[in-house]
């Protein structure tokens, strides 16, 4: 019995552990995961460290037009999407109403690019169903991107540089039209 009661404890407390770093709408990972999985990557990082910030254009419409149940429906199915184009070593984390941190460890800008495009794409390319609305929302997704490539000699970068170069650059994004990716016009290293 007691070996029972210290496992049903454990399962709990790993439950409550998992609850804490996970947005419970989406299953993304949260910012509380985020920002200290990120400095770690930084720190050990030999190769390049793509970070990217998402944000859903025109969200604030979906919710106002088809309710906020709508508006979940859409934030759990963009998740799934991009979840499903990233490796299992990516970070996917939501880190506000519906934007998204996103981390590729050992990615260069090339590869960046290439897997921001495929994101957009991918939200893009399918409106989203939502159980009660006759036809499925159409959504699209701006990116902004920066990369750090580690260079001999010099510090790596901090993690607050390389989140305000992402979020510039995610602005880029969103005043030339939206539904694409930008990347920050410096280097962040």
């Amino acid at each position: 019995a007691r070996k029972r009661r210290v496992e049903a404890l454990r399962a709990h407390l790993r439950s409550g552990l998992e609850a804490a770093l996970r947005d419970p709408l989406t299953g993304a990972h949260n910012r509380r995961h985020a920002l200290p999985w990120l400095e770690r990557q930084i720190a050990r990082s030999r190769a390049g460290l793509a970070v990217m910030v998402a944000d859903l254009d025109f969200f604030k419409q979906v919710n106002d037009r088809h309710g906020h149940a709508a508006g979940d429906a859409v934030l759990v199915a963009v998740t799934e999407r991009l979840r499903a184009h990233l490796r299992a070593g990516d970070l996917l984390a939501r880190i506000g109403g519906e934007e998204f941190l996103i981390a590729l460890p050992e990615t260069t800008r090339a590869e960046a690019q290439e897997v921001a495009e495929r994101l957009c794409h991918a939200i893009r390319a399918t409106p989203v169903a939502v159980p009660g609305l006759r036809a499925p929302i159409p959504v699209t997704l701006s990116l902004g991107v920066t990369v750090a490539e580690p260079r001999p000699g010099m510090a790596p970068p901090a993690m607050q540089t390389l989140l305000e170069e992402a979020d510039r650059a995610l602005y880029a994004a969103k005043a030339r039209g939206r539904d694409q990716a930008r990347f920050c016009t410096r280097s962040a290293a």
